[in-house]
């Protein structure tokens, strides 16, 4: 039986390592996290480690109850002081909010007076000087007099008030041509509810357009559709794309269009989650030769469903029918996680990219094996004037920093013909690697010399040996020759940057770039892309670590 202090003494050990491989994974499972957010999770007040909770609503319009988090104390205001001028300030807030008449419906009534009346108190606790707090003759009307106007109520109402609304149509020809559809006209007059009583538009209007806001319960039916008919300045046999602006309740709900017109019926194959609460525009578009260019696809594709004479409504009249569809918690989560990685496949061919990377790891993984143990076998096994003279001068070439020779490098390749080519990138693989063939010779001098001699009785000449005998004794330090140089070439970017211009030759470091380029700075994509990245790398090395870690300890052979 195990004595009770070296019970402890593993635990104690086994804790240590458990906490230095969470400390250690914490950046990896940092950026998964992040890959699941959207902008305001990333950049608000309330950031957390890992992505909040989608809320699929079954009633919309409807007020938020996260939006406004409680406000920190400010650093001069006492304890006491504060709870005392917060009960008596959010008493004078509630009645101002509830005497203000808001025009909502009763349901949440209640909800929308308890959130607008935190929302003026986290504002008033932003904007009221810290002097202001310690004045104890100061009345506390006074100091809420602002911010009860009916001006920043309202102000504070918007913030909160989720609703789904939609505002101006564009389409596209296949000309590029871009044509606004019934500018100026009441949105209620083009759209119309298919499920009037589970769905109704209201008209709105704003400093700048006419839109609608989209009443819809999911009470009694899983699915709401609304309906326009539009009349092109072209032939709708030449329609090419439908855009639609949108304000989103960040409800998580699913859109999906239906398109008919010039005698085909066209299908949207993804949908467009109704995530964030900001305005923003959704383009849908019908097969074409633009979803095989590679190009930044900002476009939800559609596909033909059908086609026939009862699809034509006429010369250059188009159908656009929106289903939103209830989603589920699951359903939502897994749009919330996957939305910037479906967006990373957009904006990047992801895929060539993979393939281009995966190519070049293969032939330098080959090129490095082959050259490096051939010349180590002959540093090592093999007895010539001058070996080790060269051996040395081999050695040395390890103190030379790459930035030395990266400009003559570039232009020994540009004299070849080789830039904005693959060559570069892989070629010199198979000229060997002064610390590669270092590591082997010194596994290789380990192996008896009883295994040659044995091999040369038997016939072998020395490519026999270094192929029969050589080789499979030297497995565990291939391997990690094999995992480090995969990991060097996975993630070079230096290399590509200087003899690459064409994007369609980019491996996936420099694609990488590029879409930290493309994307704007969203932080949320650059995570799914460099998780998915990272992924391979990871996965290898768990498999491969056991040759791994016998290869780096230089161990040699048992006699």
């Amino acid at each position: 039986m195990m004595k009770p202090e070296k019970i402890f003494f593993k635990i104690g050990q086994h804790s240590f390592l458990i906490a230095l491989a969470v400390m250690f994974s914490f950046p990896f499972i940092w950026m998964i996290a992040a890959s699941g957010k959207v902008d305001r999770e990333m950049f608000g007040e309330q950031r957390t480690l890992f992505p909040r909770a989608p809320k699929p609503v079954l009633i919309s319009p409807y007020i938020d109850t996260s939006e406004f988090s409680e406000p920190s104390r400010p650093e001069e205001v006492s304890q006491k002081d504060y709870d005392r001028l917060k009960e008596s300030l959010s008493t004078i807030i509630y009645s101002a909010v509830t005497n203000a008449n808001l025009q909502l419906p009763g349901r949440f009534k209640d909800n929308a007076e308890k959130e607008i009346t935190q929302g003026l108190w986290k504002r008033l606790v932003a904007v009221t000087p810290d002097t202001y707090w310690t004045n104890l003759t100061l009345n506390p009307e006074l100091i809420a007099e602002r911010a009860t106007r009916k001006k920043e109520i309202n102000a504070i109402l918007d913030q909160c008030h989720r609703k789904f609304s939609i505002r101006l149509s564009r389409v596209r020809d296949e000309d590029m041509m871009v044509y606004n559809l019934n500018l100026g006209t009441p949105i209620t007059s083009i759209w119309s509810s298919l499920n009037p009583e589970a769905a109704v538009l209201k008209e709105q209007k704003d400093q700048s357009l006419a839109y609608a806001n989209i009443y819809y319960s999911f009470e009694k039916t899983n699915e709401v559709s609304f309906q326009a008919e539009f009349s092109l300045p072209f032939p709708a046999t030449n329609f090419l794309q439908y855009s639609l602006a949108y304000r989103p309740d960040d409800s998580w709900h699913r859109l999906y269009a239906e398109i008919i017109g010039g005698g085909k019926k066209y299908i949207s194959t993804e949908p467009v989650y109704l995530f964030d609460y900001a305005w923003a525009g959704v383009l849908w578009q019908k097969p074409s030769k633009q979803d095989d260019e590679i190009k930044i696809q900002r476009w939800i594709k559609m596909k033909l469903k059908d086609e026939g004479p009862e699809f034509d409504l006429g010369e250059n009249k188009i159908k656009v029918t929106i289903h939103l569809k209830q989603s589920t918690k699951t359903q939502a989560w897994w749009g919330k996680l996957s939305r910037n990685y479906i967006s990373t496949f957009k904006y990047i061919p992801f895929w060539r990219y993979i393939g281009t990377s995966a190519f070049l790891v293969i032939l330098n993984i080959i090129g490095t094996l082959f050259s490096s143990t051939l010349v180590a076998y002959a540093f090592s096994r093999l007895r010539w004037p001058g070996r080790d003279s060269l051996f040395l001068l081999l050695l040395a070439t390890l103190m030379i920093p790459a930035q030395v020779t990266m400009i003559p490098g570039f232009i020994i390749m540009k004299w070849f013909g080789w830039y904005n080519t693959l060559q570069p990138l892989w070629v010199f693989s198979f000229c060997g690697n002064a610390f590669y063939i270092f590591l082997l010779r010194q596994f290789m001098k380990g192996i008896p010399n009883d295994l040659e001699d044995a091999a040369k009785i038997d016939g072998c000449g020395f490519l026999r040996i270094y192929w029969n005998v050589v080789l499979p004794l030297i497995k565990p330090t291939m391997a990690a020759i094999a995992i480090f140089t995969f990991m060097g070439v996975w993630n070079d970017f230096m290399g590509p940057l200087i003899y690459l211009s064409d994007h369609r030759l980019y491996p996936l470091s420099l694609g990488l770039f590029s879409l930290n380029v493309q994307a704007g700075g969203n932080f949320g994509m650059m995570m799914a892309g460099s998780f998915l990245m990272t992924l391979p790398v990871i996965i290898i090395f768990f498999f491969a670590q056991k040759y791994f870690i016998q290869g780096i300890t230089l161990t040699g052979m048992k006699g």
